[in-house]
């Protein structure tokens, strides 16, 4: 039988790089964007070498290697430099250049504002293009672990159970002691010398980790936050799902609704309470809306907090966020809830079910967050009619009824009938939000980040999202329109940076085992940033 065969090895072949990668090949797009961009207003830079060292790369070239990189999947610096060396494509994206790991992963960890002002950029490229509503945005946070076990995060219940543990195991090394003295009054053996040996090389052992653990406590008191974390001191281990817990960075993202694409994007290391506002408030400036412009929000009831919900509509948001279900007391009826009063704004009053007026003396009292929120005040409203009330034992227990009311309830009610007067509105968030975490965390398997400390996770997070909306883009145009909307695009660089502040020198290892001296740039973001 007859089958194909392949070419001789020993044959010549006669071939430029350009043609080894076809016409419409997604990496001449990458190139094509990269090439737009001018690198060093966005902050990029050449290191700085010796007279006698080897030139640096350009930015441009290991800039194309990552984009080319998390949009295959690839994210570790060592298995770019072999991809460098046995991948075609990357072969005519950097022109056969083979830059060594090192280079590779400074690189990443050097610029994470310039990445940020990169993202930027691509939603004014978007916005351009057409690719944006404009009208309505998804709000959403997805959690990455942080290059830091839950084993090194300490809270002050985990660090009590260890100055315990070795306070009961030094109390038992020491009365191992006491018996094995009173033995060797009787008797001595080597045996006798050799567990005295090993119960001290224990009690040195515990010595040690009583110096770490209140190493530790201390660190803890110098904090504000109730956590600690040794390996990646700007990760905190955050609630995943009920009472699934990781150390983790929380990545927040704002999503317009038009093609899902991201309009904001930023690592934060807390839970979503207090997240809304400005999320949303980045979001719009990205999207080049004035104040006065409207812009719908949507988000789950994690984002749902007084205070979050009065910025946003101060700053005209009109916010669709999930509201939380008042819980159901057992000696309450249905229809004596705190929501089945009626406000009276005017006269600043409630009336209940019954046609009973609750006033209020008008004095503001304080009150403590739930974990996520910020304290706040609120005022108390009753009535003298429970006395007499027929249904009084359907109402409460107490001798009068009260209700408290939130200096931010206006803006709660403003948002709560917005998701009750338009539910189909908030059906749309989830197929807005998810779609983009899901292809992230799915489909290219980006559940964790490879970086230490918020700045630099900010970074690598920007690059990530950065990606998805290229990825999306190429498959909404199609290559032959998306080449051409970067052709034709004009960037401006004002909306994203301003002029670097100043400049010093640090050293860097380089790839040929020399040391460089790289700008370390001080770059004024604008509050977008």
């Amino acid at each position: 039988m007859q089958f194909i065969t392949g070419n001789n090895r020993h044959q010549t072949f006669f071939s430029s790089l350009e043609d080894q990668v076809a016409s419409d090949n997604p990496v001449r797009l990458m190139d094509a964007f990269v090439d737009k961009l001018d690198l060093a207003k966005m902050g990029f830079t050449n290191t700085l070498h010796k007279a006698e060292g080897r030139p640096p790369y350009p930015p441009a070239v290991l800039l194309k290697l990552y984009l080319y990189g998390y949009l295959n999947k690839i994210r570790s610096s060592r298995k770019l430099e072999k991809e460098c060396s046995r991948n075609k494509e990357l072969e005519w994206l950097l022109q056969n250049l083979q830059p060594n790991y090192h280079t590779i992963a400074d690189f990443r960890k050097l610029h994470p504002a310039p990445l940020k002002a990169m993202f930027r950029l691509y939603v004014q490229f978007l916005g351009d293009a057409g690719l944006l509503g404009k009208t309505t945005i998804g709000i959403d946070g997805s959690k990455f672990r942080a290059v830091n076990s839950k084993k090194n995060n300490f809270n002050q219940k985990k660090i009590d159970k260890h100055q315990q543990f070795i306070k009961d195991k030094t109390e038992k090394y020491l009365q191992e002691l006491d018996e094995l003295d009173a033995h060797e009054n009787k008797t001595q053996s080597d045996e006798l010398q050799i567990k005295k040996e090993k119960i001290a090389e224990g009690l040195a052992k515990l010595k040690e980790r009583t110096i770490k653990y209140d190493t530790l406590q201390d660190k803890l008191n110098n904090t504000d936050d109730k956590q600690i974390s040794t390996t990646d001191t700007d990760s905190r281990s955050i609630l995943l799902t009920k009472a699934i817990v990781e150390v983790a960075y929380n990545t927040q993202n704002a999503v317009d609704n038009k093609h899902n694409l991201i309009v904001h994007t930023q690592a934060t290391n807390s839970n979503d309470g207090k997240a809304l506002h400005h999320t949303a408030k980045q979001a719009k400036e990205n999207l080049q809306l004035k104040k006065e412009d409207p812009l719908m929000v949507l988000a789950d009831k994690g984002y749902h907090t007084g205070a979050e919900l009065l910025h946003c509509h101060n700053d005209n948001m009109i916010t669709h966020v999930a509201y939380k279900e008042q819980p159901s007391v057992k000696h309450i009826a249905n229809e004596f809830l705190a929501e089945s009063f009626y406000y009276n704004k005017t006269e600043d009053s409630y009336t209940c079910p019954a046609g009973a007026i609750l006033t209020s003396l008008g004095t503001w009292h304080n009150k403590k967050g739930e974990a996520h929120e910020t304290s706040y005040r609120f005022k108390t409203y009753r009535t003298q009619a429970c006395k007499t009330c027929p249904l009084k034992n359907q109402c409460t227990k107490l001798p009068k009824r009260i209700i408290q009311r939130s200096e931010y309830q206006d803006a709660v009610d403003l948002n709560d009938n917005n998701i009750k007067q338009n539910p189909h509105y908030y059906k749309r968030r989830q197929a807005i939000c998810e779609h983009p975490f899901g292809s992230i965390k799915r489909h290219w398997g980006y559940t964790h980040t490879l970086l230490k400390g918020l700045e630099k996770v900010n970074g690598e997070m920007n690059l990530i999202m950065f990606c998805y909306n290229f990825m999306r883009t190429k498959n909404i145009l199609g290559f032959d329109k998306m080449i051409a909307a970067i052709q034709n695009w004009q960037p401006d660089y004002s909306k994203v940076v301003c002029p670097l502040k100043n400049s010093l020198m640090r050293p860097i290892y380089s790839q040929n085992r020399g040391v460089y001296f790289l700008p370390t740039i001080t770059f004024t973001f604008l509050k977008a940033c």
